[in-house]
């Protein structure tokens, strides 16, 4: 009996030791994480642009990056009703920006589009059919299906521009009509697409969607915090923004917003109690699960943030800010083998060109679709995709225009290096 004890002892101790080894190894994996990708390179991945902090976000994410940091001084058991820091001067403040009556945190701009898609099922049963462009976000998609309704889209003009035309937007709502005797329960527009950078107009979209009576969301997953949008102006019922994507915010938020005719659908208070205990939470909001979960970093660095946004969509910078795109495209269009993809000029910087050029080199190049990532490293330009050389999706925004030129010109000499030009 003693042997067996000294035997599982000895096994026990192999464990420990084991367990004590791979700590260490935990340890020098993980201590020493860092990033210095925005000091040593110019960024170009679109995704990441319009979310890189500013140093006022920096500053406020060392205070406030603990988990419940905002939530130090919460007196109403809510996030949204916190005064110290100021977070529904905040909000107030974010809804004047937008013109919309009521701005609340999300987890991202997803989430804002589940939100509003889910009350708007409960408050209409009987509409089963969502109308999305043809430019959608996959997310877009999804938060029709988590709520087991159907989704139309309306189609775009195809290569090289794909545009999307209002009349088209009509034509579907008649369709939906026609086919079930109902109109849709909700109009979605992409503002500016994930794919080509595409600027959408939502004026006409909004006055279409107010003649049918149908409410209106727009996606601005890319645009808020980028370009100027007057909700009210445009006959927006709903705005699904995302900060860490376009609004220089830590990751991951969103906001969405709604006019004051929705408020009581999505500000919708707890009515349960325990059977038992009779707790209940009158305070808490069922549709955010009583609060948001941007409870520390996310919130704090977009309010940090905010002064910076409401400048940069001012009309100087927008415009500013167009023109380094459309600058990038006029130089390489001299390039044999590239095509702009997507509506010119550019009005949101994000672009997506097609690469026959590269797409041949990588062929016969040793890297194959790699050479071109690291041909713009070596440069000083990353954001490009691993392994392809098809198509290219980037961004100049924020960049200064030294950096612009840089980019350009790097582009340029690859070109020149394969003899593309």
């Amino acid at each position: 009996m003693i042997v067996v004890i000294i035997a599982n002892r000895s096994s026990f101790l192999r464990i420990i030791m084991d367990k004590l080894e791979y700590n260490n190894e935990l340890v020098e994996k993980y201590s020493t994480l860092s990033r210095r990708v925005n000091e040593e390179y110019i960024n170009i991945h679109p995704i990441q642009r319009g979310g890189l902090l500013t140093p006022e976000a920096y500053k406020a994410l060392i205070s406030f990056g603990d988990g419940y940091s905002l939530c130090d001084n919460c007196l109403k058991g809510r996030l949204d009703k916190i005064e110290n820091p100021p977070v529904i001067d905040f909000l107030n403040d974010c809804a004047k920006y937008f013109n919309i009556d009521n701005i609340m945190p999300t987890a991202a701009a997803r989430e804002s589009k589940r939100l509003v898609i889910e009350v708007l099922s409960k408050r209409e049963p009987k509409k089963r059919i969502v109308i999305v462009d043809s430019l959608s976000h996959y997310t877009t998609y999804l938060a029709i299906e988590s709520n087991n309704l159907e989704v139309r889209e309306v189609p775009n003009q195809g290569y090289p521009e794909f545009k999307l035309e209002p009349k088209d937007f009509e034509k579907t709502i008649q369709d939906v009509f026609k086919e079930n005797g109902e109109y849709p329960l909700l109009v979605v527009l992409t503002h500016v697409d994930y794919k080509y950078g595409n600027y959408n107009d939502p004026k006409p979209i909004g006055e279409i969607c107010k003649k049918y009576d149908i409410p209106f969301l727009l996606n601005a997953a890319y645009s808020g915090g980028v370009l100027p949008i007057d909700c009210n102006d445009l006959n927006i019922d709903f705005i699904a923004c995302s900060s860490h994507k376009s609004m220089a915010a830590s990751g991951p938020i969103g906001l969405v917003g709604f006019k004051e005719k929705y408020n009581n659908d999505i500000m919708v208070h707890s009515k349960i109690q325990g059977n038992l205990t009779s707790k209940s939470f009158p305070n808490k909001i069922c549709t955010l699960m009583g609060c948001p979960p941007v409870y520390g970093a996310p919130l704090i660095t977009l309010m940090a943030s905010f002064p910076t946004i409401v400048r940069r969509t001012q009309k100087d910078q927008v415009k500013e800010e167009s023109e380094k795109a459309n600058y990038v495209l006029d130089k390489i269009k001299e390039i044999e083998g590239i095509d702009v993809l997507g509506k010119q000029p550019k009005v949101h910087p994000l672009t997506n060109i097609k690469t026959k050029c590269f797409e041949e080199i990588a062929q016969t190049h040793p890297r194959k679709g790699f050479f071109l990532r690291e041909e713009f490293k070596n440069r000083g330009v990353i954001g490009l995709l691993p392994g392809i050389s098809k198509e290219m999706k980037f961004s100049t925004y924020g960049l200064s225009w030294n950096q612009v030129k840089h980019f350009t010109n790097a582009f340029l000499e690859i070109a020149e290096k394969y003899h593309l030009i």
